[in-house]
This record gives C-alpha cells, structure tokens and sequence, in this order.
C-alpha cells in the first residue's frame, strides 16, 4: 500500500505526465506500459541501492541525496520544457521521398499533430535507434535512487530483520509499479478523448502538463537548495 501510495508523489507524476504529453502510440495499453516502464525502472534503482543500504550497511550522504534530487528537478524541468516546446511550435511539414517499380515520388508529412503517431514514422532511418521505450525506465531509475534513503529507512525500522526488510523494500517497489502503470493510463484517457476531438484542446493539455513540470522542477530546485547547507 506504501508503495502504491509512492506513485502519486507530484514528481513521479508530473515526470509521468510529461511522457504522455510527448505523445506515444496513442493507446491506453501503451499509456500503461509507459507506466510500468517507470515503475521497473524505479524499482530497479530501488532494490540496489536498498540492497547496499540494508545488507552492507551503507549509508547515503545527504549531499549526495541532495544532488540526485537536484538530478530529478532539472529532469522535471528538461521534461517540461520539452512537452511545451513541442505544444507551440507550428506544425510543420516535409516530404518523404519513396521509390516503388522505380518511380520516384513524395508524400507531404506534417508534424505537431495530435493523430501523428509512431506508425508516421516507421520509414525512418533513425527511429529504431532512438528507443523512446528506454526514457521511461531511466527517468523511474533516477526517481527511484532519489527515493532510496527514505523507502529504505522506512522498512527498515518496520522489519525485524535483514531478509523481511529486503521483502518489504521490494513489495514498496512492486506497489510503486503497479500504481505508477494504472494512474498512467488513467492519465492518458484525457489525452486520447482531446487528441480524437479537438486539437486545441490537446494543446491546452499539453501545454498545461508542460508548465506544471517545470513550476515543479523549480519549486523542487529551489526547495533543495534552500535546505542544502553550504
């Protein structure tokens, strides 16, 4: 339950959200996999690093937990600006050029749109290498360190021992991931609903999603700063 409780932390969301407003395959089960995305990947932090705290005994600088904070909030404000960037800039267009029984010809592409989705783009060189798929997970794996200290002293003194703080810690992690996948799709439903209807309201909700991520990332910069001594 804490673990489920985890996931509707602002950053998580704000990051989750910001990924959805990006676009994707426009589907609620692709929404999902976003989310549980960000869940493995938080949970993989998570458990190793919680793993060095708990049967190693390691302990956690607050500068370090400070700068991996400082790591989330320019990651929110990176993720904000992004989303926002691609909301207000024009649509704009190219050609593809394709070739078929040696006849040459173009088809005029545009970009921006709403309905634009990852199948547009299946004749691209580049695409395979981009792995948009591997974003989620890395942005859970910095979220998950950032919440390493906390989630790991809190089954710790919940748990009589090493290996029932080590179960504790991983259902904490599997919490986080199947509530981070549910509240992602619950989150794309807005999006899918505006993206069918209207455009504008699209990128009202876009631009809406952008600016909340980057007010966060600011707030959360300036509230680590502030604590940070020295």
């Amino acid at each position: 339950m804490l673990g489920l409780r985890h996931a509707f932390e602002p950053d998580h969301l704000a990051a989750v959200a910001a990924l959805l407003g990006k676009g994707g395959d426009g589907s609620r089960l692709g929404a999902g996999r976003i989310g549980a995305l960000w869940g493995a990947g938080h949970a993989t932090a998570l458990l190793l690093a919680g793993s060095g705290v708990i049967l190693l005994g390691w302990r956690i600088p607050p500068r370090l937990e400070a700068l991996v904070e400082l790591a989330v909030a320019a990651l929110l404000l990176l993720l904000g600006g992004r989303v926002l960037f691609r909301a207000l800039r024009r649509d704009r267009a190219h050609l593809h050029l394709h070739e078929h029984g040696g006849l040459v010809h173009a088809h005029l592409h545009f970009h921006s749109s709403p309905a634009h989705g990852p199948e547009a783009h299946r004749h691209h060189v580049l695409e395979p290498l981009l792995r948009p798929g591997r974003r989620p997970f890395l942005v859970g794996m910095l979220h998950g360190v950032s919440g390493t200290g906390a989630a790991t002293l809190l089954v710790l003194a919940a748990s009589p021992g090493a290996r029932l703080a080590m179960l504790a810690l991983a259902l904490f992690a599997a919490g986080a991931l199947v509530g981070m996948a549910a509240l992602s799709w619950l989150l794309s439903l807005p999006l899918r609903a505006a993206g069918r209807r209207s455009a504008a309201l699209f990128r009202g909700i876009q631009i809406s999603t952008g600016l909340s991520c980057l007010l966060l990332g600011v707030s959360l910069a300036g509230r680590i700063l502030w604590m940070t001594p020295g």
